[in-house]
């Protein structure tokens, strides 16, 4: 009988290791940056724009969005870029010395009044492709 019960316990055991268990969570991704160290940690799929204030350790104050790049317009055709514009920090120094806008993405060429929400979404994918370039990592 002894026997009976212990391979009995035997199969519960198996079916219980087998099964998921209920309310698993789901493995965090990790953004790592160039030198390998660890900057975000998400717990769901990110989109490129997520990276992007990841990696750049934007904050809630800080504007990023697509600004026309004066220097590289060529005539009705202009270079659109993701920009950063740091807010003030009082009492702390800039994380920036420029003044102007932190250009965060390789430029654009478009004509003025291409639609923002689709140039915005190009410009995110190129500069989270940059970061992919420069040795920037997902892992998870």
């Amino acid at each position: 009988m002894s026997a009976r019960l212990a391979q009995f316990d035997a199969l519960l055991a198996r079916r219980r290791s087998a099964r998921p268990a209920a309310g698993a969570q789901p493995t965090a991704r990790v953004l790592r940056d160039s030198w390998g160290e660890p900057v975000a940690e998400f717990h769901h799929a990110p989109t490129d724009l997520d990276l992007l204030k990841a990696a750049h350790r934007i904050q809630g104050d800080d504007w990023i969005g697509v600004l026309a790049d004066e220097a590289q317009n060529r005539g009705l055709t202009a270079a659109w870029r993701l920009a950063l514009l740091r807010a003030d920090r009082h009492g702390r120094p800039r994380l920036s010395a420029q003044a102007g806008p932190q250009w965060i993405s390789a430029a654009a060429l478009g004509r003025p009044g291409a639609r923002p929400v689709e140039l915005r979404r190009e410009l995110c994918a190129r500069a989270v492709q940059q970061l992919w370039a420069s040795g920037w990592k997902l892992v998870g």
